[in-house]
């Protein structure tokens, strides 16, 4: 045989043996490619189907996994956190804050009650259930597509720990503390010497005295993040101990130089008004300033004399009088629809205590160093402030019609509250709003002080009824959170009471839920003027039909607002009638408050812009029941119950 037969003879051979064999494999292959790619399928599908029933359950609901505290809010949704916060907040207006302080061998127990014993409406510390619901609604669910699949299932084995917000008005929380502590504080101090009755002075020299202070600002921390954990607990603080570094040796030493130091003489301050240009001058003498003496530590370590911070600033602040006035914006009046000038601009003026206390302490520091080139008089330092709207401008802000309206009516008032309404309506009326600017009713229409000629009326202390100056003034602050929904406003701050009013019920369907309350500093009715124009309030009231009205005018620019009538989704029974025994009262003299149902109360306010965007913004409120509470004249018989059928009520709680 040939060779080349040979070779084809052996390739035939090869190929009817192999080739059978690689078909059968690469079928069995690609079968087995095709089930690995149909399972992977199949398991994606059976994986998405399970993520999209998991997602459509948990659609309203908080994810498994989410805690604050020791809770766990999985499965929750957000109205059900919030009423779970809200009990919360109950427990806390009733229980209080629990309080032990020790300082050195001195102990303390107090509570401190989070709802303002002086207002009712007002609450120290409160948890925002709404807030929380919507933190914690949303974990888990941002991201991509992918992100979104895997955080839930992430969240059942590493959980997530989120903390509550905390409403908290410090400043009034601090006042509390205060009070109470500064019974058993200690109050240290330096040594210091004091220079009575200069020139023929009498020296004294006052020993250091090591003590113990408490810090507010740490308490007020751990009180904020134990309650943004859910946890109420009774908190034991410990007083602050201080050695002072300033020793009465140390000052005796420096007394003998306390002559030569007040023998510079006065100090004079000087005023010259930037409109008047009337000129004033106070003299603060050799003698005042011996008794402001303070001895202290420079830069340098060394001992220097100044002067008592709080004795200048509080000489400073009894100035103030006869220094500050306030501005005067353009104001106009509103006339068959066209804007009328009533008032001519003015730059107003007020002190700036730190900046002349800098000036008056830095004087007389300078007696330590180089007496004899010391200046003797400091000019006052006064900020001028600029009226919102000058007379220039009068004539080019744009007030063309009515933007929006708002009512209220203040019906069965007492006659202070009348006239406290009143005035805040005519200091209101007139006010021009600039472009960008926040508007408050704080600002514009307080303060709410008898120096700024408000009156007392009636509120409820806890439990009982006094006087405090400036109540009404939610009437306001409901009048005009009305107005700025109605005309279309991006309302940036408001509260709504934390009892059910008559005052404030919405005037259509009687519910509440469309108040706000105003109460300085911490509570205001604030608003933001987005539009490119000035703003004008003009504000009615009338007497006959005992109803507010206030309006705002300005250029419309296609923008609108309105705001549904308020539903209540929840009353609450305001409980049973307390009686409490007053030695304030005459013997068996029965006075008494009404009683208030609570309410979970809620609306929506919707504005368009000027670029036709649509903004829904939904406003919910909570309102505290509050049993009826009859004070009873102590008697020296035994006390009962009193029935208080026929026992006239004292008035609502008004702010």
């Amino acid at each position: 045989m040939k060779k080349d037969d040979l070779q084809n003879s052996q390739s035939q051979i090869l190929n009817m043996d192999i080739s059978p064999v690689t078909a059968a494999s690469r079928k069995r292959l690609f079968k087995l490619v095709g089930i690995f790619v149909l399972s992977i399928l199949a398991f994606l599908i059976l994986v998405l189907g399970a993520s999209a029933g998991y997602f459509a359950y948990y659609k309203d609901k908080v994810y498994p996994g989410v805690y604050v505290g020791e809770y766990h809010f999985g499965d929750d949704t957000t109205d059900q956190i919030n009423k779970f916060i809200e009990n919360l907040n109950d427990r806390l207006a009733k229980e209080g804050l629990g309080i032990t302080a020790t300082a050195g061998d001195k102990k303390i127990e107090f509570k401190i009650n989070t709802v303002l014993a002086g207002d009712p409406s007002l609450e120290i510390v409160k948890l925002d259930g709404v807030g929380l619901g919507k933190e914690a609604l949303a974990v888990a669910r941002t991201g991509n597509w992918w992100q979104k699949l895997w955080q839930p299932l992430k969240l059942r084995f590493y959980p997530i720990h989120l903390f509550a917000p905390v409403q908290l008005e410090d400043q009034l929380l601090r006042e509390v503390l205060d009070i109470n502590l500064n019974k058993i504080s200690d109050t240290p101090r330096s040594a210091n010497v004091v220079a009575h009755g200069f020139p023929n002075t009498k020296i004294e020299i006052i020993p250091e005295h090591a003590g113990q202070f408490f810090d507010d600002a740490e308490i007020i921390w751990q009180i904020q993040t134990d309650l943004s954990q859910l946890k109420f607990v009774s908190w034991d603080i410990t007083a602050d101990y201080f050695k002072p570094d300033i020793l009465e040796a140390d000052v005796g030493a420096l007394s003998e130089q306390v002559a030569s130091i007040l023998n510079y003489g006065s100090i004079t301050l000087n005023h010259i008004d930037p409109q008047t240009k009337f000129q004033r001058q106070w003299v603060i003498t050799a003698t005042q300033l011996g008794e402001w003496l303070q001895v202290e530590r420079d830069d340098s370590h060394n001992l220097i004399f100044s002067l008592n911070e709080d004795s200048v600033k509080k000489y400073l602040e009894d100035l103030r009088h006869l220094v500050d006035y306030p501005t005067l914006d353009a104001k106009f009046s509103v006339m068959d629809g066209k804007v009328k000038e009533f008032q001519g601009s003015r730059i107003g003026l007020t002190l700036n205590i730190d900046k002349t206390y800098e000036g008056v302490a830095q004087v007389f520091k300078d007696r330590n160093y180089h007496p004899a080139a010391t200046s003797r008089a400091v000019s006052l330092s006064v900020d001028l402030v600029e009226p919102n709207v000058k007379m220039a401008d009068a004539n080019n802000l744009g007030i063309e019609a009515i933007i929006g309206s708002g009512f209220s009516t203040f019906k069965d008032s007492h006659n202070n509250r009348i006239k406290n309404i009143a005035h805040a309506v005519e200091r209101l009326n007139g006010t021009l709003i600039k472009p960008g600017e926040e508007f408050s009713a704080n600002k514009y229409a307080g303060p709410f002080t008898s120096e700024n000629g408000y009156l007392p009326e009636a509120v409820i202390k806890g439990d009982k009824i006094t006087d405090e100056i400036g109540g009404g003034m939610c009437q306001i602050g409901t009048t005009l959170f009305r107005m700025a929904m109605n005309s279309g406003m991006d309302i940036t701050q408001r509260r709504n009471h934390s009892l059910v009013v008559s005052y404030y019920a919405d005037p259509v369907n009687g519910n509440p839920g469309t108040d706000a309350t105003l109460y300085e500093p911490s509570l205001d009715l604030k608003f933001k003027n987005d539009t490119d124009n000035y703003l004008l309030l003009q504000t009615d009231i009338d007497y006959d039909k005992q109803q507010l009205t206030f309006t705002l005018w300005g250029k419309p620019d296609g923008r609108s607002g309105s705001y549904t009538h308020p539903l209540v989704s929840k009353w609450i029974s305001a409980g049973e009638t307390q009686t409490i025994v007053s030695d304030s009262l005459k013997p068996g003299v029965v006075s008494c408050q009404s009683a208030f149902r609570g309410a979970v109360a809620s609306f929506m306010y919707t504005r368009v812009t000027t670029s036709g965007v649509k903004i829904a913004r939904e406003f919910e409120s909570y309102y505290r029941p509050l049993p009826k509470i009859c004070m009873v004249g102590a008697t020296t018989t035994p006390v009962t119950t009193v029935d208080s059928a026929g026992v006239p009520d004292l008035v609502e709680p008004v702010q």
